[in-house]
């Protein structure tokens, strides 16, 4: 192990040497002169040119209706590590209760082989639940731990991901792991 680790640390150090280039090497050898700075190579790196947007929206009836949505929006580095913010609404009414729940998050987001996802993400859950005429409210915080699949290609497409809540807080009502299912566009 150490000596493959040693031959890919050896293989890195002579293909970044070997790519480095100084207006030195070439005087006098006839090759051309490099190309001045171009408009793009002085452009410095925009959060603007690099957000992506996304979310899930989820419709369903199980003894009452179900509705799920989530959007949110982010910047990344390299399209392949991300962050951002995102709001996750959560109704489901009955005849006999309904519950509502709101959550602002914030969460960071890494991408490898354009395929896997990784995802951490917390959110401050704002809960109010009616049953049988009586009212509760209450919140819950939740730390959102998981990974999961995107297919689509560099610039975004349908993504699945399981996540699972380091908190565990008692108030939170919503099973294990959260299976989300959505859009990614740009990321």
């Amino acid at each position: 192990m150490k000596r493959a680790f040693s031959l890919l640390i050896i293989c890195l150090g002579l293909l970044s040497a070997n790519a480095q280039q100084t207006d030195d090497d070439y005087v006098g050898g006839g090759n051309t002169p490099p190309l001045q700075n171009s408009k793009s190579d002085r452009e410095k790196w925009r959060p603007r040119d690099n957000l992506f947007y996304g979310g899930g929206l989820g419709l369903g009836y199980s003894n009452g209706w179900i509705l799920n949505i989530n959007p949110q929006v982010g910047i990344h580095y390299k399209s392949v590590i991300g962050a951002g913010v995102g709001i996750d609404y959560q109704y489901y009414g009955s005849n006999a209760a309904n519950f509502q729940s709101i959550g602002p998050s914030v969460f960071a987001r890494a991408k490898a082989f354009n395929a896997i996802l990784f995802q951490a993400e917390y959110v401050q859950l704002y809960l109010k639940e009616s049953y049988l005429g009586e009212t509760y409210s209450y919140n819950a915080p939740m730390f959102l731990v998981g990974g999961g699949y995107q297919a689509g290609g560099d610039n975004g497409g349908l993504f699945l991901m399981l996540l699972w809540d380091l908190i565990q807080d008692p108030y939170n009502p919503l099973p294990m792991p959260i299976v989300r299912a959505g859009v990614s566009i740009g990321f």
